[in-house]
């Protein structure tokens, strides 16, 4: 499998001089983790130094244009939506949610600080229920679908560890985007800001929520199988196609 993958490879892109080092780590790691579908873009004192991109999938059509996922870097994006806010004195970090969102305040939330819940302390790291994804269209959004599930939910801690912080991994974006919307003076969306006040203006390809002329852009994610991952942490790691060892996220 791995000598396919080699012979596949297709790594198109530029480096700037000074940079030939990253594209050379970059080929590595496309030869030899279990990667499919990647673009890697730095800027460095405001230039752009390394714009790569490739794939390992023969007749592919992924190219820089291509729209990928990028998980858990939203939360910077999230993070500059309310710091937007503050900046325009329309939000106050050490404020109460409740403040901006007086139904928040419901199973025991009402004291509850915006800084708590950027520093994922708010004990929403779950959802006792579940979720359907057209309610997280914008005008579902709108419509309070999400805001009203969270109104409703009490806080949960996890006793063992000692300290109120638990990663929010997906719920952070929901709750803080119900914040923001309606402190936004036009009642937008996090993502319709991001798109008319960040990336528009500065022809970033970057949003939250895509539009369906969007749609075909998309490079699709392919989960790595519990068997595959089982197999690979029983290898050292320097054989491995993967960084992480499954045995140890399991503890």
């Amino acid at each position: 499998m791995q000598g396919s993958k080699v012979e596949q490879l297709r790594i198109e892109g530029r480096v700037a001089p000074g940079f030939e080092s990253v594209q050379r780590l970059y080929e590595h790691n496309m030869r030899s983790l279990a990667e499919k579908n990647t673009q890697l873009c730095v800027y460095y004192n405001g230039e752009k130094v390394v714009d790569l991109w490739a794939s390992t999938i023969a007749d592919s059509d992924f190219s820089a244009d291509s729209l990928v996922n990028v998980f858990s870097s939203g939360k910077s994006l999230e993070a500059i939506a309310m710091a937007s806010l503050v900046d325009k004195g329309l939000l106050k970090y050490d404020a109460r949610v409740s403040h901006y969102w007086p139904e928040f305040g419901g199973g025991g939330k009402q004291t509850l600080t915006v800084a708590e819940l950027m520093r994922h302390e708010a004990g929403l790291a779950a959802f006792h229920t579940t979720l359907d994804p057209q309610d997280l269209l914008a005008d579902k959004l709108k419509e309070n679908r999400i805001g009203r599930i969270i109104e409703g939910h009490s806080q949960t801690f996890r006793k063992a560890a000692g300290s109120k912080r638990e990663y929010h991994a997906i719920t952070r974006g929901w709750i803080v985007n119900e914040v923001f919307r309606r402190v936004d003076p036009a009642g937008r969306t996090i993502g319709e800001f991001l798109r008319e006040d960040i990336s528009e203006p500065l022809l970033a390809d970057v949003i939250i929520g895509v539009r369906e002329a969007e749609l075909d852009r998309i490079s699709d994610v392919t989960p790595l199988g519990t068997g595959f991952q089982f197999k690979e942490s029983l290898k050292p790691k320097f054989l491995r196609r993967m960084e992480h060892n499954i045995f140890q996220i399991l503890g």
